[in-house]
């Protein structure tokens, strides 16, 4: 039950970080991986890695800000395995520009950061949702959303939070608009995970041990712990959840990086 045998899976950003180890998780679980990402290096890696354990996987070059190129990697992954059952809206990310008080974010700046963190989710999970429907199997949408996505932001993450906010939103609404389809919309929101794009954030094991005592846990968050919720939201184990937001923040419920903030503040 706690895995996806035969499933089709796409996975956005499946290069690096959250998406890379989703991506790994479900080859390794018996999962057709359909892996996207703007890197051509990063996705020749993903290959050849899960056919290194043995697992299914085909990749395609996707900027999932352009609705186009999400419309062809819906219909790629048709066209090589007939459907598609799981769909993953992982990438995403900061923008120059937008970690700033909101005060002085920059319009352009915050334009892109809701293309890539907001417009690219409802794209995918539009395409992908039309296959299931059609399909008549339904299926599982997941996004990828944020601690920061549920509390107020100050310190610069204002922009990204905001984005992360509709997203939980738009989950929340897809849920409720799709369930008739016998498809799921849930979404995952990590606190501080390890990753290649909070790495510059982290620099030393000193201040990763700084940051880890913050969350009750002791820990940041490494990315085969989003994996792991990522399997269950799409096995049949989570048949009969959607519209929910799974935290995977080390027991913290109110800021993905509550030092951060306090430094901002003043407080610490």
């Amino acid at each position: 039950m706690f895995d996806v045998e035969g499933k089709v899976c796409v996975v956005t950003g499946a290069g690096r970080g959250l998406g890379y180890a989703i991506a790994m998780i479900y080859a390794e679980h018996g999962g057709k991986v359909f892996g996207a990402a703007r890197s051509v290096d990063e996705l020749e890696k993903l290959e050849k890695d899960i056919k290194g354990i043995g697992g299914e996987v085909s990749v395609l070059r996707t900027d999932v800000t352009k609705r186009s190129e999400v419309d062809a990697l819906a219909a790629a992954a048709v066209e090589k395995y007939g459907t598609i059952d799981v769909w993953v809206n992982n990438a995403g990310g900061f923008v120059d520009g937008s970690t700033c008080d909101w005060i002085d974010v920059d319009p352009d700046a915050m334009e892109e950061m809701w293309r890539l963190n907001v417009s690219s989710y409802v794209f995918g999970s539009q395409a992908a949702a039309r296959v299931m429907r059609d399909g008549g199997k339904g299926g599982s949408l997941i996004f990828l959303g944020s601690l920061d996505a549920h509390n107020a932001c100050p310190g610069g993450e204002g922009c990204y939070g905001a984005a992360k906010a509709a997203v939980t939103h738009i989950m929340q609404t897809m849920a409720v608009e799709l369930g008739r389809y016998g498809i799921r919309v849930n979404a995952i929101a990590p606190g501080l995970v390890q990753t290649p794009l909070v790495e510059p954030f982290l620099g030393t094991p000193e201040i990763i041990e700084d940051r880890a005592r913050y969350y009750p846990l002791g820990r940041i968050g490494q990315p085969s712990d989003v994996a792991n919720a990522a399997l269950y939201m799409a096995s049949d184990a989570s048949s009969y959840v959607s519209g929910a937001t799974l935290l995977v923040s080390g027991g913290a419920v109110f800021n993905s990086d509550p030092i951060r903030y306090l430094q901002a503040l003043g407080k610490s």
